[in-house]
């Protein structure tokens, strides 16, 4: 349950925290102010359209999910920095990849709680999230600070690439259990 646990804050806290800093990265984009809210649009139907998709998604192998997270974090970074409005279509299609495996990773803890212990888990689940949020937060300011708005999402998303090598080369969490769908393996061991 513990590597389950920690899936949710690794995978809800850096997307969830560059959430907020999509309006800046719009507006370095170049588009007059009334056009930053038509490419905030654009990341918040990924979001959605990343939700509707988790009844699919729950098929993902474990190195299905890596690839998942891989690909939104290349997303993320080549929609950043090519500094044009196009690139928030690829945002959107990486905000879409974080949604769905944030509900992935939601899924998978609630699958692997036992007993009377919900409320706890999913409470430290929560709190670890939000402390790892603020870290985003301190870190953005002093990367898009010196580099750029840009950089910043590009550099914050090399936590999702560690975490998709580390899932696509684990082994199995038990002996003789074949590598399945994400409710039913740990994930990270």
């Amino acid at each position: 349950m513990r590597a389950a646990l920690l899936l949710v804050p690794a995978v809800a806290a850096v997307w969830g925290g560059l959430d907020e800093y999509t309006p800046l990265l719009a507006r370095d984009t170049g588009v007059p102010a009334a056009g930053v809210p038509l490419l905030l649009l654009l990341v918040w139907a990924g979001t959605t359209v990343g939700g509707l998709l988790a009844p699919v998604g729950e098929r993902l192998t474990d190195h299905g999910f890596a690839v998942l997270l891989a690909g939104a974090a290349l997303a993320l970074a080549a929609g950043a920095l090519l500094r044009h409005p196009a690139g928030f279509v690829l945002v959107g299609v990486a905000f879409a990849a974080f949604q769905l495996a944030t509900v992935l990773a939601d899924v998978r803890l609630q699958a692997r709680i036992n007993g009377p212990d919900r409320a706890t888990v999913t409470s430290v689940a929560g709190m670890a999230t939000d402390l790892t949020i603020i870290a985003v937060y301190a870190g953005y300011g002093v990367v898009a600070g010196a580099a750029g708005n840009a950089v910043a999402f590009a550099v914050a998303v090399l936590p999702y690439l560690l975490l998709a090598g580390r899932l696509a080369t684990r082994r199995p969490a038990r002996p003789g259990l074949a590598n399945r769908s994400l409710p039913d393996n740990a994930g990270l061991s």
